[in-house]
């Protein structure tokens, strides 16, 4: 698993554009929603909503049509 330098918070639930400007998760968003058969557009990596795991991990809860 990949160390992020800054990662969320366990418990947390964050917009994908959060997840962008808190550190490293652009590759890690692209295959959490691959994982889930979502697009990997920039609108979905931005406006998804994901629950945050240990250790920074994240997992997918849906996605803001109308942005976050």
């Amino acid at each position: 698993a990949t160390v992020l330098a800054d990662s969320c918070n366990r418990g947390g639930v964050y917009c994908g554009v959060s997840l962008l400007r808190k550190g490293n998760y652009h590759d890690h968003i692209v295959q959490v929603l691959q994982d889930n058969r979502q697009p990997t557009d920039d609108q979905h990596i931005q406006n998804s909503i994901f629950d945050c795991l240990d250790g920074g991990d994240i997992r997918y809860r849906g996605f803001c049509a109308n942005g976050c």
